[in-house]
């Protein structure tokens, strides 16, 4: 990377001879004793930023990853402009870690530029480290940067599954049912193992989503959210709450007939009728035929 990021204006400070001497060792590709110059002039001026820049991109030329990062790190809670080169240097280290199959340095490395401007990430850098997140259970740091991906009709269908997945872990069921219906559209019929578990996970935004509607009074859109998870047949242990609550809905809604028939789809599902669910749709039952 070329040293002019940083900029060579004269120094007229104390320790600006240290600071030039750096300078000019650091171009002769002299990076040890380029940071030996640059140390004493921190010691001299204190932890000025200019001073700091030079330090951080000594330390990258020099292979020093992890002594670069702290001083970056440090820097851009200091004076934010500096986000600019910090991304130009961090990025190109999290690459190096990246191939070499370091998913943990690769993260740790571009933290302080996604905390500073997540903008300035590289788009396939964003989406590796929003996999790594997920993949780590960190559901509140993969979710804003599988977010900031650029739109794509042919996106890939993981990024669909872990941004629903992560909406749905951080109490947002309501978003994540876009992204499961994405997802859903998109993934291979195959079976997999994923494609299952979207299912299963849609299927349970799709009740907690119906009672909340309920709740609020929305009966159209909660019958339409039941009848969705009743259509996915998924998680099988929710149907027989589901044709209840459609029942309740509809026994609100004064259409007596199809919520008798929902209460009776309860008792299919159960023909034991051991559940407390079937026993609370056999009481509906008697009180639409029977009055009271």
């Amino acid at each position: 990377m070329a040293f002019g990021l940083i900029g060579l204006t004269a120094c007229t400070k104390a320790g600006g001879d240290a600071l030039g001497r750096g300078d000019r060792l650091l171009t002769q590709g002299r990076t040890d004793q380029a940071i030996a110059e640059y140390r004493l002039a921190e010691r001299q001026q204190g932890e000025d930023p200019s001073i700091l820049a030079r330090l951080a991109h000594a330390y990258v030329l020099s292979g020093d990853d992890e002594t670069a990062l702290q001083i970056y790190s440090q820097l851009l809670r200091a004076d934010s402009s500096y986000r600019y080169q910090a991304a130009a240097d961090l990025t190109a280290a999290a690459r190096d870690a990246d191939g070499r199959g370091n998913e943990e340095e690769m993260s740790r490395l571009l933290e302080p530029v996604v905390a500073s401007d997540l903008s300035l990430v590289p788009a396939d850098l964003r989406r590796k480290l929003g996999d790594h997140a997920f993949d780590q259970g960190d559901y509140a740091d993969a979710l804003p940067l599988l977010l900031s991906l650029p739109e794509d009709p042919g996106v890939d269908s993981r990024v669909l599954y872990e941004t629903a997945r992560s909406f749905e872990e951080l109490g947002g069921c309501g978003e994540a049912l876009t992204y499961f219906r994405r997802y859903l559209d998109v993934a291979p019929g195959d079976g997999s193992a994923e494609a299952n578990s979207a299912r299963w996970h849609y299927g349970n935004c799709l009740y907690e989503v119906a009672t909340q509607q309920r709740q609020a009074g929305r009966s159209d859109h909660a019958l339409a959210s039941l009848d969705s998870l009743v259509a996915v047949g998924v998680p099988r242990t929710l149907q027989d709450r589901a044709q209840y609550l459609r029942g309740e809905v509809l026994l609100g809604q004064g259409r007596s007939q199809e919520a008798l028939e929902a209460f009776e789809s309860v008792l299919r599902l159960d023909p034991a009728r051991t559940g407390p669910v079937a026993r609370q749709a056999e009481e509906r039952i008697r009180q639409i035929r029977y009055g009271g």
